[in-house]
């Protein structure tokens, strides 16, 4: 495999991966590029979004995952408490965005009230919300990694799905965590209409970041009384060329599944390259509907605790793989 693959030779290779006959080739040359650079070992993670109100004004085109409250902090530190007992290291605190006053001292001292209680990792997922020097106090704090999800980097796409936010300021936060030498996290929104040439630069434009530690893809999916209601629904078949492509432009980060994904994504996001993070553990704000092989855990009013590993298990028992909660070293798959 060429490791200085560039921008025009990427596009050719994907473009003839549209060919499910070329597709092949690709995936296989992914997934053992996967195995050489960070092994084939997966991981759980866990998760809530919503714990903070998000000010972005207009909405996002296709969010309906934003809240107006703050989550309770007794109820975030219980639940944390709960998923820790299941045996989980790593929690991952996401939504929302404020992107006027930011989120500076409300998120420094919810990470010292969850030090204080709770030995979970921490990841935080809350836009271009910071300074610069409060990554630095994240990281003195012993947080795992800073997350700005660019969704798209072509500014019109971007502008389109995200009006009321700032493409220049989300790419900003990459570079305070860069200079921090804090560890980030990226995501991208495939499916917001961006052709493939802005998927292509998109992934070396992450390339230059020797901090980026993982990408996480997004399936898009349109939601009734969002402005991209009428939007069609990303193929499965998009975000696992993306995989694969970022797999060959990044060998050595983790590429997870993001929101619009479901378990049955599994198989072909792995087949393409993906590793190896998972979502096992999740808080949710209302009971969700009884389903097989899924755990839930009334902490209190309006949170749960949702344990869907069994069910992912399942799927990956028929794939003959294995998950951990054993999390990896990230230092160790950073570039640089």
């Amino acid at each position: 495999m060429n490791k200085n693959l560039t921008s025009d030779q990427a596009l050719v290779l994907m473009k003839k991966a549209r060919d499910p006959r070329n597709a092949q080739a690709l995936f296989h040359q992914a997934s053992e590029m996967r195995d050489q650079e960070i092994g084939r070992r997966l991981w759980w993670t866990s998760g809530s979004g919503g714990i903070f109100p998000c000010t972005v004004t207009p909405r996002c085109s296709y969010c309906t995952f934003c809240t107006d409250k703050l989550f309770p902090i007794d109820a975030l530190l219980k639940s944390l408490e709960k998923i820790e007992n299941l045996g989980l290291q790593q929690f991952h605190i996401s939504g929302g965005t404020d992107l006027q006053g930011g989120y500076d001292e409300q998120i420094l001292e919810m990470v010292k009230l969850i030090r204080a209680r709770s030995g979970l990792k921490l990841e935080i997922n809350l836009g271009p919300s910071f300074k610069k020097q409060t990554v630095i106090e994240l990281k003195k704090m012993g947080v795992d990694s800073i997350t700005s999800s660019l969704e798209s980097n072509s500014p019109e796409v971007f502008r389109l799905a995200k009006p009321g936010d700032s493409l220049a300021r989300r790419r900003e936060l990459l570079q305070f965590c860069e200079e921090a030498d804090m560890p980030s996290r990226s995501m991208m929104l495939v499916g917001l209409g961006e052709t493939d040439r802005e998927r292509i630069e998109h992934l070396f434009f992450l390339k230059q970041f020797s901090k980026l530690y993982q990408l996480r893809i997004s399936r898009f999916m349109p939601f009734l009384g969002t402005a991209f209601q009428n939007k069609p629904r990303c193929s499965p078949w998009e975000t696992a060329l993306v995989t694969a492509m970022a797999r060959l432009i990044m060998p050595n980060i983790e590429i997870s599944l993001a929101a619009g994904n479901n378990l049955d994504d599994i198989p072909l996001w792995y087949m393409a390259g993906g590793g190896n993070q998972l979502m096992g553990v999740s808080i949710a704000k209302q009971k969700p509907l009884p389903a097989l092989d899924v755990d839930v855990y009334e902490i209190g009013e309006n949170a749960f605790v949702v344990d869907k590993r069994k069910q992912v298990e399942r799927i990956l028992e028929a794939m003959q793989l294995e998950v951990s909660s054993q999390m990896p070293d990230h230092k160790t798959t950073l570039k640089g």
